[in-house]
């Protein structure tokens, strides 16, 4: 059976395969559509975004007034500085959340960059109010926190007032079309691999010439095939 096992599909072959099963692919696009539609629009949990941004600025005695290579420096400890529980844990206090300090975490993202002295607060949440409170009260809390902590002393007067305040938040998640038009491929290859697998592990045999190539022997006859037609 070697010859057999080793027979591929020729191009023309694929093709009208695809098409003679068009209506099993169709089905299971549009099988894979309707499911990944409903949870896009049905069950995903919709999720808010706001943001707000503060300066790290370091003061100098100079003619600049303004330390620009310290500021740089300390761009991401602070950024880090804002993710830490003892600032969490203050902003849940404040705001009376009902969330751990891991779970108000996970909605929450601080960047900053290495070239300006931004730090970027964003905050993820279903309720877009609570995601517009929480991106606040980060900052709020950092401040608070660097002016009356002496751990945290060296940042004391170096987190500006937001320079842009948070405002409610805005639709995020999920992106429901990006859903829907996974839904179709995935559905399409679905459809489509199911038929190959299904027509590549058919040992079959569907021409005399195939048969002559396994068994190597010559085929002396094919019955035709033909429809009996009943006289009315």
């Amino acid at each position: 059976m070697e010859n057999q096992e080793e027979k591929g599909l020729s191009l023309i072959e694929l093709v009208n395969l695809l098409l003679k099963n068009w209506l099993f692919i169709g089905i299971s696009t549009v099988l894979i559509a309707a499911v990944a539609f409903i949870y896009a629009f049905r069950i995903a949990t919709p999720m808010y975004e706001s943001r707000s941004d503060v300066i790290v600025q370091v003061e100098s005695s100079g003619e600049l007034g303004f330390d620009y290579n310290t500021a740089l420096r300390l761009v991401p400890s602070i950024a880090e500085f804002m993710k830490k529980d003892i600032v969490l844990d203050d902003v849940i206090e404040t705001l009376n959340l009902d969330m751990s300090t891991s779970e108000l975490r996970n909605g929450l993202t601080i960047t900053s960059s290495n070239t300006t002295f931004f730090v970027y607060v964003t905050y993820q949440n279903e309720d877009p109010e609570l995601a517009k409170d929480v991106a606040n009260q980060i900052i709020a809390s950092a401040r608070d926190i660097a002016e009356n902590n002496p751990t945290f002393s060296s940042f004391a007067g170096k987190i500006s007032d937001p320079t842009t305040v948070a405002k409610t938040g805005t639709y995020a998640s999920p992106n429901k079309p990006l859903f829907v038009i996974i839904g179709v491929l995935l559905g399409g290859i679905l459809g489509v691999g199911i038929v190959l697998v299904k027509e590549l592990t058919n040992n079959t045999y569907r021409t005399k010439e195939e048969i002559e190539a396994d068994f190597d022997i010559q085929v002396l006859g094919v019955i035709p095939s033909f429809e009996v037609k009943e006289d009315l």
